[in-house]
């Protein structure tokens, strides 16, 4: 069976935010994945808020851009802490937000405060794409759509399935699929977690993906090219 079309380079490669969250990232980590960044021309770079600065600086020239997480990687913080994180990246050059939004309010059935707390971040952005991530693995089938479906009435502009950190799974097509069909066109699916091999990203973007997070998408694209050169 013939699998997913192999898009050019450059089309992939708008589609990868190279993604460094770990706690003990270094700041030459920070470098070396802002440099790889404009080497390969990524979609963004995604970093934590400490780092805003500093990467801001690194991607300077380039049309990569900077998304900063937000409450990582728990979100049990309170909402003022988000939107202060929010309103002080932004000062420092973050050009989005992948955001944790307090899961424990979804699950407990608080969805006014769910969706009011994504509703503060989206405000504190200022027009800026916020990305409302839901721990899927944590959650169940009818948490997932709800959580989606009140991030998109709050203002964001995509939903994604997984930090990628602590108990997030990998990302699956049927994880993507469920996105995508939850939400309207409007809002774009960041699939994020496991994504390490150029046939899983394809599978995933086939599935609906618009974009994503990986710590992998150096080796990604090298893959892509390789097997375009055949």
């Amino acid at each position: 069976m013939q699998g997913p079309r192999l898009p050019s380079p450059d089309e992939l490669a708008k589609r990868i935010h190279n993604t460094i969250v770990a706690p003990e990232a270094t700041l030459d980590d920070v470098r070396r994945f802002c440099e790889e960044s404009k080497k390969y021309r990524f979609g963004a770079v995604v970093i934590q808020g400490c780092w805003t600065a500093e990467a801001k600086r690194f991607l300077s020239g380039s049309q990569v851009r900077l998304s900063v997480g937000v409450g990582f990687p728990m979100g049990g913080v309170t909402a003022e802490s988000k939107v202060a994180e929010v309103r002080q990246t932004s000062l420092l050059g973050a050009d989005m937000f992948d955001y944790m939004p307090n899961i424990g309010f979804l699950k407990s059935g608080m969805e006014s405060e769910f969706e009011g707390e994504v509703r503060r971040v989206v405000e504190a952005a200022g027009g800026r794409q916020v990305r409302v991530i839901l721990e899927f693995s944590v959650l169940s089938q009818e948490e997932k759509v709800k959580g989606a479906k009140l991030s998109e009435r709050a203002g964001a502009a995509g939903v994604k399935n997984s930090s990628g950190w602590g108990r997030g799974g990998p990302a699956t097509v049927e994880d993507v699929r469920l996105l995508r069909a939850a939400v309207s066109p409007k809002v774009h699916v960041k699939a994020s977690g496991g994504i390490r091999d150029l046939d899983n990203a394809l599978r995933l973007v086939d599935a609906g993906a618009d974009y994503l997070g990986t710590r992998a998408g150096a080796g990604i694209l090298d893959e892509l090219r390789e097997r375009l050169a055949r």
